[in-house]
């Protein structure tokens, strides 16, 4: 039973995460032009702390400390200013609300399709 809830927690957190590298990575494109894929990785950043205050009982906290440590890791990997870097990172959470908006609502319509 404890070993399922782990596989469980491990697996939705690496959706998470391989979320948010790939919304970082469309937004600093966008943004930036063309970047290192490799410097998507710091989308594991916010997703680790949207997931472990989502754990802890306090989403609402989750969104300004996620986009703060965004635009400091931002900032750093891509060796940006921070005037880049807010922007980077206000496309960023845009792209990764609309991605998690569109697959919740995907997954609450085949909840209720009829069988």
């Amino acid at each position: 039973m404890v070993l399922g809830a782990a596989v469980t927690l491990g697996a939705t957190f690496l959706v998470i995460a391989l979320g948010f590298c790939l919304t970082l990575h469309v937004a600093a494109r966008y943004v930036l032009g063309d970047v290192p894929i490799g410097n998507a990785l710091a989308g594991v950043v916010p997703a680790t702390i949207v997931f472990a205050l989502t754990l802890a009982d306090r989403p609402l906290a989750a969104a300004p400390i996620a986009i703060a440590a965004d635009l400091i890791v931002i900032r750093s990997v891509y060796g940006i200013s921070y005037r880049w870097a807010g922007l980077v990172t206000l496309v960023h959470f845009t792209v990764s609300f609309l991605l998690g908006f569109t697959l919740r609502n995907l997954l609450a319509l085949l909840e209720t399709a009829p069988t």
